[in-house]
């Protein structure tokens, strides 16, 4: 099964991790048969990470999840004849989207906790390609000169860790406290005064990057100055980079660098960093970890943290830093 295929349409709307950990499935593809053709439709924002990949021929962007626009997607796509479309999506949309490509073959991605998210992308093809390997890491390549030009505006001769304070706010169970950041900041700077810092995020996070930032003046904020290419560039000059679950983590962690994620809620059997240089801490002492909610159902609702990410001490995050360079 699978030798009369050689044009295969890969769907995944987003988020940006989520892209990112679907790599393995096209490396995989080109690895068993370097002649694939291989397209890719995503969103825009996370189209980026895959814009100047290989083993892509061509990256179609979704513009919106509106029935109208999917089906001008699909007219289009469906003059491609591909030989294979398969959906990594689990939405009505996106089985919409992929049916009307008209494609000879169609698979469908199906949703487990039992597995890594990279390993579940992948298994989806196993049915028609019993003999594909996965990868022992994923992998994402920058576009040329980028991460010389972010590296003008770092000390690229000390040893650099990567604070990523930001994070979206409907996710509690995935935030570290601010006083945690300050205080894990403070502790780096005076075990190791050769050490710098960069903060990554976003505008919002401009008032807890202002309170890091005071500690010492080794440590420099990016946060809402840079693109999200610009970010993953600078991140490829760190050391280790310490982030909750978000969509840098697994960019970092994509780009060979030392990875260490934080995570309360998040289950990290699915969505903790992949590879060989990851790393990853959780509550070990509570039952409901992990729980996978947006909302704490333990603490008040103007709480901004979850118990099980205050469990996660800057005195661990310190030791495993130790341990991980």
């Amino acid at each position: 099964m699978g030798k009369e295929i050689k044009k295969i349409l890969i769907i995944r709307f987003g988020a940006i991790g989520d892209v990112v950990h679907s790599t393995a499935l096209f490396r995989a593809l080109k690895k068993f048969n370097p002649d694939f053709e291989i397209h890719y439709a995503t969103f825009n924002l996370p189209s980026t990470m895959i814009q100047d990949d290989p083993d892509l021929k061509k990256l179609w962007l979704i513009q919106n999840k509106k029935y109208k626009t999917l089906w001008k997607l699909a007219k289009e796509l469906k003059k491609e004849k591909f030989d294979l479309c398969i959906n990594l999506q689990n939405s009505n949309r996106a089985r919409f989207l992929s049916f009307f490509t008209g494609a000879k073959k169609y698979i469908s991605y199906k949703k487990t906790f039992e597995l890594h998210a990279v390993e579940n992308f992948w298994i989806t093809a196993k049915p028609i390609f019993k003999d594909i390997e996965l990868p022992d890491k994923i992998q994402i390549y920058l576009p040329d000169g980028i991460k010389e030009d972010v590296a003008k505006h770092i000390n690229t001769n000390s040893k650099t860790i990567g604070f990523n304070i930001g994070l979206s706010s409907v996710r509690q169970g995935r935030k570290w406290k601010d006083e945690y950041w300050i205080e894990l900041a403070k502790k780096i700077i005076e075990s190791d005064k050769n050490t710098e810092i960069i903060l990554i995020g976003i505008k919002k996070d401009l008032e807890l990057a202002k309170k890091i930032s005071n500690v010492s003046d080794k440590i420099k904020s990016f946060c809402g100055e840079l693109s999200l290419l610009e970010s993953a560039a600078l991140m490829s000059h760190c050391d280790i980079l310490i982030s909750s679950d978000t969509g840098l983590l697994h960019i970092a962690a994509a780009l060979d660098v030392k990875t260490i994620g934080l995570y309360g809620a998040s289950p990290i059997l699915r969505t903790g960093p992949y590879g060989p240089l990851a790393n990853a801490f959780y509550s070990k002492d509570r039952k409901c970890v992990p729980c996978n909610r947006r909302k704490c159902k333990y603490i008040d609702a103007n709480d901004s943290s979850f118990p099980c990410m205050n469990d996660i001490t800057p005195d661990i995050v310190i030791e495993g830093i130790n341990n991980h360079i």
